[in-house]
């Protein structure tokens, strides 16, 4: 894996796979750039992937975000990636879930001269729920299992961001898996996989090759950030002059489907595409539609 040097001196993980047009593309929360490789390999010989891992996330999971929007933090690692590897040519740009997310502000922040398509995967324009917002995280729950986030959020609040996990107190550790397992069965669609990822998330040793846990204060930012900021791009969206895809997910229930279908009517240049069969996970639900739409929308470009 290649570094890339951020915003503020750290090192950012980055893979690099195929030949041709630069596409980045940022994954979500509780995955990293490995969960792209099934969906890009078949891709390889037209286009040059770069997959970066995201401050907490695979092989940058010891980096800590630079500021408390989380977001903001990873739209300036992004800056610093596309700038790496742009070498003056607009890129091809993806991201799912919170990668989604990512591109979003990166491209309200710095603009998107430098984006040739945009591939939009699963994610709302609004995180947050709110008046006339039925369909923020988690959909008709959110509200409640974002409460349910409060008192783990408000102990860790008081620990030194240095303490080793293994020294937090245990009844924090199990409630920081609990609600951990409780994302992953909510990301996945398949009743299997909600069973399996439950389980296995609730076993400490497991859970780390799942989703480390080592630093867990980045962790805690991140549904820090979820938990009291609305990140709503709706305002934003008419601006985005980019030919956009937007990939949405029929069964998701992480964020339910006609949010994300409003996109469809804020952004000027956007081509709509329902995965009716999938979740909020369509590299797992539907592989071979992602594999397709991302193949049109870059070749596209």
């Amino acid at each position: 894996m290649a570094r890339v040097t951020a915003h503020d001196g750290a090192r950012l993980k980055v893979r690099e796979i195929g030949r041709g047009p630069v596409v980045i593309l940022l994954h979500g929360f509780g995955m990293d750039s490995r969960h792209w490789l099934p969906i890009i390999l078949p891709l390889a010989h037209r286009f040059r992937f770069v997959l970066p891992d995201l401050r907490g996330f695979g092989g940058s999971s010891r980096l800590t975000c630079s500021e408390p929007c989380v977001l903001t933090s990873h739209a300036r690692d992004l800056d610093a990636v596309i700038r790496e590897y742009s070498v003056g040519e607009p890129v091809g740009l993806g991201g799912i879930s919170m990668g989604a997310s990512t591109s979003l502000r990166y491209m309200e922040l710095f603009g998107s001269r430098a984006v040739r398509h945009y591939v939009h995967i699963d994610q709302a324009p609004r995180i947050a729920h709110g008046p006339g917002w039925p369909w923020g995280i988690f959909g008709e729950q959110g509200p409640q299992r974002i409460r349910g986030w409060w008192p783990l959020l408000e102990q860790l609040e008081r620990i030194d961001p240095e303490t080793p996990y293994a020294a937090l107190p245990k009844n924090l550790r199990k409630q920081f898996h609990d609600d951990l397992a409780e994302f992953m069965e909510i990301a996945l669609s398949r009743r299997w996989m909600k069973w399996a990822a439950g389980r296995l998330m609730r076993i400490p040793g497991v859970a780390q090759q799942l989703v480390p846990v080592e630093n867990w204060y980045t962790l805690y930012q991140h549904m820090r950030a979820y938990a009291e900021r609305e990140y709503d791009f709706r305002s934003f969206l008419p601006e985005l002059l980019v030919p956009t895809t937007v990939l949405a997910g029929r069964r998701s229930e992480m964020y339910p489907w006609p949010g994300q279908a409003v996109m469809a009517d804020l952004i000027p240049d956007v081509r709509l595409v329902t995965l009716e069969n999938s979740g909020h996970v369509p590299l797992i639900d539907q592989p071979m539609a992602c594999i397709r739409a991302l193949g049109q929308a870059f070749q596209s470009a």
